[in-house]
């Protein structure tokens, strides 16, 4: 008895203690268990971030993309006469050429024409220097500076017998005057012309010295076969002529404008410039249905002036 009284009590107190041991293991492991819910709800977080990261991704994928914008192709180099000294607004200016021919021009400038670099529009006017004085070139459009011209003779009639000193003259203004005393630019001087303008400048200038502007002209009421031999054919290939009449235009001089119509086309051919390309430079209209340049319907004056007004940008290269 004595045996159990000794043992019985350490068996109690060995097997307390041992329970006391796991419950205190109990934590460690419910530490654990927490660590492990812990990681499982950051792998939830980790998850959904990722998820929100392939939606993001997924989003930006389902986006259009921006088309990569390139540089502006740089425009060709303005080729400037380089001129300066000329004055401002409305002038009218005497001007003799290099043989001694004399006679005037008429000229619009903007205030600011000694600073920007701007084109010409050259208006020869019919027999009798109507257009000189009512000058219907005047008003700046497109960038071109106004400019009217006076026949240098005293019944104020461009060409005829006198088709190669007056082309001189003309030539002489623009390239020792105007492009002396502005910036113009060298590839935007434009004509436009009235009946005994318009059979000068086919007949005598253009031939003569058409390539040296490879532009174009307007080419109203009037038109003739040139009178003298092309300097340079080839220009045929770059200069735009339109040509515009009325259907009540007389008929002498609708033979003599489908005379030049045929002549310059006949030359272009022979300087080997395509039909295709022709048909582009080289055109014709009848508007209106008014008697010699009544464009309007209404008179010489103000019908030369609708068409310049409403007509001559048609000759400008489409920009």
């Amino acid at each position: 008895m004595k045996y159990y009284s000794i043992v019985l009590p350490l068996i109690l107190f060995l097997s307390a203690c041992s329970k006391q041991q796991d419950y205190r293991s109990r934590p460690d492991q419910r530490q654990t268990v927490s660590a492990q819910d812990a990681a499982k709800d950051d792998g939830d977080s980790i998850l959904s971030e990722t998820q929100d990261t392939k939606d993001q991704t997924s989003d930006a994928a389902k986006m259009p993309s921006q088309p990569s914008v390139s540089a502006p192709a740089s425009s060709p180099p303005v080729k400037s006469s380089g001129g300066s000294g000329g004055g401002t607004g409305m002038l009218e200016l005497p001007f003799t050429d290099s043989t001694g021919l004399a006679s005037s021009y008429k000229i619009n400038a903007p205030t600011d024409a000694g600073q920007k670099v701007f084109g010409l529009h050259i208006h020869l006017h019919g027999d009798g220097g109507g257009g000189y004085q009512d000058f219907p070139n005047k008003e700046l459009r497109n960038d071109l500076i106004g400019v009217t011209i006076k026949a240098p003779n005293t019944n104020l009639q461009w060409g005829r017998a006198q088709g190669r000193p007056h082309a001189l003259y003309v030539n002489d203004l623009i390239q020792k005057e105007l492009l002396k005393k502005y910036p113009i630019n060298l590839d935007r001087i434009f004509f436009s012309t009235v009946s005994g303008g318009s059979y000068f400048l086919t007949g005598s200038f253009l031939p003569e010295f058409g390539q040296l502007y490879q532009s174009a002209a307007f080419v109203m009421c009037g038109g003739e076969a040139p009178r003298v031999a092309f300097t340079d054919p080839k220009v045929l290939g770059k200069f735009r002529i339109h040509f515009e009449v009325t259907a009540g235009e007389r008929q002498d001089i609708q033979t003599s404008v489908q005379a030049s119509i045929n002549t310059y086309k006949s030359a272009a051919t022979s300087a080997g410039i395509p039909a295709d390309q022709q048909i582009k430079l080289q055109t014709s209209t009848i508007q209106g249905a008014g008697g010699h340049c009544v464009f309007d319907g209404v008179s010489y004056t103000t019908g030369i002036q609708q068409a310049i007004d409403n007509k001559f940008k048609s000759v400008l290269p489409q920009e």
